[in-house]
């Protein structure tokens, strides 16, 4: 996800990148955007791993990233737990496993449940797309919590607490007290969402060295969404 936060206009745009997008990697050439940080790991690291992606998210958008933030599973599950879940309405049963439903319907979400939902594709009518809308809805979801009046005054202090949810950031602890003052009159209903527009195609991939599935951008509405 990328997300441009404007205070002035009290807005929030967020846009997802699908997974199977074709983007151009530096020394590469053109391969999906969740080869990127692979790619750049094999060859310096994490740190050069998530360089890599920034490059490659930075160039196909034609934007500046500014600031970055990293997490995995077991985050997401802990920072919505320690914020004491999360309200969504979802639209349509959402099946994990065979026992496990999280049913249409308005539903208080845990750290688990939120989780499963982050995830899950193969049950949603669109795949990825569908995941992608969840996500957001999810990112929505804990905007709400956090900008709650009972969590909005010590926002900034939740936010330092729960940093070690967080594998990696460029945010300093002062940049994320900026940033909490920044959302202090911004509401969830401040936040819009996009997806990159395209259609599916397949094509050689340098890594594989075979046809692939991709998601090849509309590159001239993607500079629309900037």
């Amino acid at each position: 996800m990328v997300v441009h936060v404007m205070p002035e206009q009290r807005k929030v745009n967020i846009v997802s990148v699908p997974r199977d997008t074709r983007v151009y990697v530096q020394n590469v050439g053109y391969t999906k955007i969740n080869h990127a940080h692979i790619i750049g790991e094999s060859k310096g690291g994490n740190e050069q791993g998530t360089l890599t992606l920034i490059q490659a998210v930075s160039d196909f958008m034609n934007i500046p990233i500014h600031h970055y933030i990293k997490t995995n599973f077991s985050g997401v599950r802990d920072f919505i737990d320690s914020i004491g879940g999360i309200d969504m309405v979802i639209n349509q049963d959402v099946t994990i496993t065979p026992e496990i439903t999280i049913e249409k319907g308005e539903q208080h979400l845990d750290g688990v449940h939120a989780l499963y939902l982050a995830r899950e594709r193969y049950s949603t009518p669109n795949g990825d797309f569908s995941r992608q809308e969840e996500q957001f809805n999810i990112v929505r979801a804990v905007a709400n919590k956090l900008l709650s009046p009972e969590h909005l005054p010590d926002l900034a202090g939740l936010l330092l607490h729960e940093k070690k949810d967080i594998i990696d950031t460029s945010f300093s602890d002062s940049d994320l007290l900026s940033l909490a003052w920044l959302f202090k009159g911004i509401t969830s209903e401040d936040f819009q969402y996009e997806q990159i527009p395209g259609n599916n195609s397949f094509g050689p991939d340098p890594l594989v060295r075979t046809k692939v599935y991709y998601w090849s951008a509309d590159l001239k509405q993607v500079n629309s969404l900037r």
